[in-house]
């Protein structure tokens, strides 16, 4: 037998310091989707991505799905023929001491959620999705067949992860319709393009495989992508960070009696063409390369200096930040601030509501957030990837993007930032089309 206990303890303690509560009652989830939405691609991955997110603070979930079985058709790691033989393993990998079943929920206070229009019975919150656009709803709401459908489905999975965490800890939250597109909500909302063709933005250097990086790959792998990827970080994984990545599992960790594996070559190797480096920023020697494009998920030994001094014409990055945000930053030279100028001064946050300092018990510290928190921003991440591709990305002039999956007013919010006047990172635009004059979006840059 293994020490459950001990497993809870570890994996918990990010989320127990973040509400403030080491003693939090964790209620059971009931998870049900109506049998349309189980047959389709964007159906099922926003039931797959949302038990994945619940199975990361929730220790007993039951699931109605239909009894017929249903051919898994999205792609995901912890893939299995079937809709449900999928849920139950994967959730089984994410955590061996939890109890996860198909059929009836558990007697007593549970957080339940459902999806497609025409599941039967009381919920308390339903999920759907139109191509972009997410919809957490007090009413039942279905979702489009469109290939475009996968992202808003992403998105209703986040939305539905967020609210019923915060039903079981006594917070409000209230319906929601945001784009995964352009970031905004209700009347704004973009539904983007119906299709979803794989994303292709050439080479991508990955700087930091933690929760967000790590979300951003579970996101492309369900949506496609193509291209070469490096990913650059010493890491391995450890049971705490099991509350808030979409990849990775207990064994990944190590537990409960095996070797931890390295993130940068678990991420790698569920990116096409993917390459690791299990090594910091300032001490790898693939960094050097060409890249087209560099994504900054990574924040320690100065790496936003080194990331900005680098004046490659596209850099992004995305994060979880204080009070239940996620972010997605843009950084294209001569247009937008620099990753030093926007975040460099970031060290060890203190703790303030999503992201906080904790002392974990080697004596080390880390950031503590969420599993939708992380998961959100990666999927940000990913479809800025997707803009940059079809020329979207630089069209407006926002830098900045917000959602506060805390506000019961408005969720989504952007701006547009500058660069510090004192800032010598970005060089002049003559300079930087010699240093980076293979990029394919050199153009881009000012």
């Amino acid at each position: 037998m293994h020490d459950c206990t001990e497993f809870y303890r570890e994996r918990d303690l990010r989320t127990a310091e973040y509400i403030g509560n080491h003693d939090f009652e964790v209620w059971p989830a009931h998870v049900a989707i109506d049998a349309e939405a189980a047959t389709e691609p964007p159906g099922q991955l926003a039931l797959l991505a949302l038990a994945n997110q619940l199975a990361r603070v929730h220790r007993h979930i039951t699931f109605d799905v239909p009894t017929t079985p249903i051919l898994l058709r999205v792609p995901i790691r912890f893939a299995r023929p079937t809709l449900d033989e999928t849920l139950v393993h994967m959730c089984s990998r994410i955590d061996p001491c939890g109890e996860f079943r198909i059929g009836s929920p558990q007697p007593g206070r549970v957080v339940s959620l459902a999806l497609g229009n025409n599941v039967q019975g009381q919920y308390d919150w339903y999920l759907g999705a139109d191509q972009a656009v997410g919809y957490l709803s007090r009413h039942p709401v279905g979702f489009s067949s469109k290939a475009g459908t996968l992202r808003g489905a992403a998105l209703a999975s986040c939305l539905g992860a967020a609210a019923g965490f915060r039903s079981m800890v006594g917070l409000e939250t209230v319906p929601r319709s945001v784009s995964v597109w352009n970031y905004a909500e209700e009347h704004e909302a973009s539904l983007g393009p119906e299709s979803l063709p794989p994303l292709d933005v050439g080479r991508v250097l990955v700087v930091g495989a933690g929760a967000v990086a790590s979300s951003l790959v579970y996101w492309l792998r369900a949506f496609g992508a193509r291209g070469q990827w490096t990913v650059v970080d010493r890491d391995v994984v450890q049971v705490h960070n099991l509350n808030r990545s979409l990849l990775f599992v207990a064994s990944d960790a190590g537990w409960p009696d095996r070797k931890a594996k390295d993130k940068a070559e678990l991420a790698a190797s569920w990116l096409p063409n993917g390459r690791p480096d299990a090594a910091w920023y300032h001490q790898s020697k693939v960094v050097e390369e060409h890249y087209d494009v560099v994504l900054g998920l990574a924040n320690d030994h100065n790496v936003r200096h080194y990331i900005a001094s680098r004046n490659n014409t596209v850099t992004l990055h995305a994060t979880t930040g204080n009070n239940w945000l996620s972010q997605l930053h843009r950084h294209i030279a001569g247009v937008d601030d620099c990753i030093w100028c926007r975040a460099g001064e970031v060290g060890s946050p203190t703790f303030q509501c999503s992201t906080g300092s904790v002392e974990l018990p080697a004596g080390t510290k880390t950031d503590a957030a969420l599993p939708f928190l992380s998961a959100a921003s990666g999927l940000m991440l990913a479809t800025a990837l997707e803009r940059l591709q079809c020329g979207e990305l630089v069209k407006e002039n926002r830098n900045d993007w917000r959602w506060d999956f805390g506000s019961t007013y408005k969720m989504a919010s952007s701006g547009f930032r500058q660069c510090r006047d004192d800032c010598t990172r970005i060089l002049a635009l003559e300079v930087r089309r010699r240093i980076d004059g293979r990029s394919r979006w050199l153009a881009l840059g000012k």
